[in-house]
């Protein structure tokens, strides 16, 4: 938040700039001092300071005050509001989201991607960002992982039979149409292994995978079609998923 609207640096004097910096390094104290503490403290005189006053728009010395005073309330506000969303949103984090056996889930998951020889991770939208993200992280460790959202794409080229694949689906709703149609088209597949992680455990795409994770999440969207649904528990999972993954490829 800007102290003083259109205020041009470049315009003020040395002086004047010196006050500038010692009223910005002590907001906090400003309402509580006079012109000549505030002289004494920058190593001006009070005509400067007074000068600089008028400068930036203010007729009186409490009229820059009361200023000073009314500025930092309103940003002590939008501090207090923000601790609020950022509160609310790890909030979404507590264990009640989860299924009481999220730990052994995620491990009975692990376990197969461990195994796998070639891992896939496929979603939409902010799905599709995190696809591409822990995909991104297991590559790091050592695993054959790849992600994809261009979901036309001809998967079964990867999909060998002498090898072990594994699948991992992410998806808010579990009904993305384009993931059902691929999964439908997997049905017969061998040597696939099809996860998804989703809120919705009876959802259509939860019915087609193998092994499901689901958590409770209140879906949000603006106009119909943006989704604007948190990742976190998402997230959570996922991060607990490389985390047990990582541990492996260290024994």
């Amino acid at each position: 938040m800007a102290i003083f609207e259109n205020l041009s640096l470049n315009k003020l004097s040395s002086v004047e700039q010196e006050i500038y910096r010692f009223i910005v390094n002590n907001l906090e104290k400003i309402p509580y001092m006079r012109v000549r503490d505030i002289a004494t403290d920058a190593h001006v005189s009070s005509t400067s300071v007074f000068r600089f006053i008028q400068k930036v728009g203010f007729d009186s010395f409490p009229e820059f005050r009361f200023y000073i005073k009314n500025h930092l309330e309103k940003a002590h506000y939008e501090t207090d509001e923000k601790q609020v969303k950022l509160e609310e949103r790890i909030g979404q984090l507590n264990m009640t989201i989860f299924h009481p056996d999220i730990e052994y889930q995620i491990k009975k998951m692990a376990k197969t991607l461990q195994q796998a020889d070639f891992i896939l991770f496929m979603g939409m939208g902010a799905s599709g960002a995190l696809a591409q993200y822990v995909a991104r992280k297991l590559a790091n460790i050592g695993y054959f992982c790849i992600s994809l959202d261009e979901l036309t794409y001809p998967i079964r080229s990867f999909l060998r039979k002498d090898q072990k694949n594994a699948l991992v689906f992410l998806s808010v709703s579990g009904e993305t149409k384009e993931l059902i149609e691929v999964i439908s088209g997997l049905a017969h597949a061998d040597s696939v292994h099809k996860y998804c992680i989703t809120a919705h455990k009876e959802s259509s795409l939860a019915q087609l995978c193998d092994y499901s994770i689901d958590y409770a999440i209140k879906e949000e969207r603006k106009d119909i079609f943006l989704d604007l649904t948190s990742q976190l528990p998402a997230m959570a999972i996922l991060e607990t998923l490389i985390g047990y993954l990582e541990e492996s490829t260290c024994q």
